[in-house]
C-alpha cells in the first residue's frame, strides 16, 4: 500500500513538473495536451471535451441527476441536506477538467484563475439565487499550505470573479488547523476531518455579513463537507443564505 502511495506521488510530481516547464518555455502550449494555443492555457480540441453541468442537476447540491425537472432534488439531499441552499459546479470533475485542476493548485498556473472564473461568471449570471449574492467568500486555506503552494487558489478565483461580476468579495473567514487532504477519506472521516477546521477572522466586520447572502467559492465539490463547514460559521455569524460555487464536481455519498 505504501509503496503504490509513493509510486502515485512520484507520477503526480513528475506530471506538475512536466506542465510547469511547459509552460514556462511554451507560454502558448496547452496545459493538457502540450499541443499549440493562441495564448490560452487550453487548447479548443481540449475545451471541448470538459463538461459543463447546465442543466438536470440537483437544486440543492448540484449533482447531476438523470431528471430535467428544474426543481428536482437528488436522494442524498433528502436523506442529509447540506446547510447550504444550493451549490453549483461549473462542470464534472473528469479529464481534462481534473489536470488543470490540478496545474492550478499544485504547479502554480495562477493565470488558470481567470480562465475559471469567466466560465464561474457565467454560472452566476445564469442562476437567479447566485446572481442575487452580496458577496463571494473564498474557501480559506491554512497559512502553511498557502505558503507551499504561493496562494490560495480559491482566493483567487473569487478575486477575478468578483471583478467579472461585480460582487464584492470577502475574506473573512480563516482555517484554524491544518487538515488532512479529503481525497482518500470516508464521508465520515470528511466530516470529522472539517469540523471546526473554520472560524471568523478577528478582522471580519459583522455587518457585513448580517442578513447577507453569500456564494461560498472553492475549486471542487465531493461529499459538500468543507462547503458545509464553513457556511455553518458563516450562518452562525448572521449570514442568511449561502450558496456554493465550485469549478468542479465529483460527487460522492455523504
Amino acid at each position: 500500500m505504501k509503496g503504490t502511495q509513493a509510486l502515485r506521488g512520484v507520477l503526480f510530481g513528475i506530471r506538475v513538473l512536466r506542465v510547469a516547464v511547459a509552460e514556462f518555455f511554451f507560454p502558448s502550449v496547452c496545459l493538457v495536451c502540450e499541443g499549440d494555443t493562441d495564448g490560452a492555457p487550453v487548447c479548443d480540441n481540449c475545451l471541448a471535451l470538459i463538461q459543463p453541468i447546465e442543466r438536470g442537476f440537483c437544486q440543492l447540491c448540484g449533482r447531476p441527476v438523470s431528471r430535467s425537472r428544474r426543481s428536482y432534488i437528488c436522494a442524498e439531499c433528502v436523506r442529509k441536506p447540506l446547510a447550504l441552499t444550493r451549490v453549483r459546479a461549473w462542470a464534472r470533475f473528469t479529464h481534462p477538467l481534473d489536470k488543470l485542476v490540478y496545474a492550478f493548485k499544485y504547479a502554480r498556473r495562477s493565470r488558470l484563475a481567470r480562465f475559471f472564473s469567466r466560465r464561474l461568471a457565467l454560472v452566476v449570471q445564469s442562476d437567479g439565487l447566485l446572481g442575487s449574492a452580496d458577496a463571494i467568500v473564498p474557501i480559506p486555506l491554512h497559512a502553511s499550505k498557502r505558503w507551499w503552494r504561493g496562494y490560495n487558489q480559491s482566493e483567487l478565483l473569487a478575486r477575478e470573479l468578483s471583478s467579472q461580476t461585480g460582487i464584492k468579495m470577502l475574506d473573512c473567514i480563516k482555517r484554524r488547523r491544518v487538515t488532512r487532504t479529503q481525497t482518500r477519506l470516508t464521508p465520515e472521516q470528511r466530516r470529522a476531518n472539517v469540523e471546526g477546521a473554520f472560524s471568523m477572522r478577528r478582522s471580519a466586520d459583522p455587518l457585513l455579513l448580517a442578513d447577507r447572502k453569500l456564494i461560498l467559492l472553492d475549486d471542487v465539490i465531493t461529499s459538500g463537507s468543507t462547503l458545509d463547514a464553513a457556511a455553518e460559521v458563516l450562518l452562525d455569524a448572521g449570514a442568511r443564505e449561502i450558496y456554493g460555487l465550485t469549478v468542479g464536481g465529483a460527487w460522492i455519498a455523504r
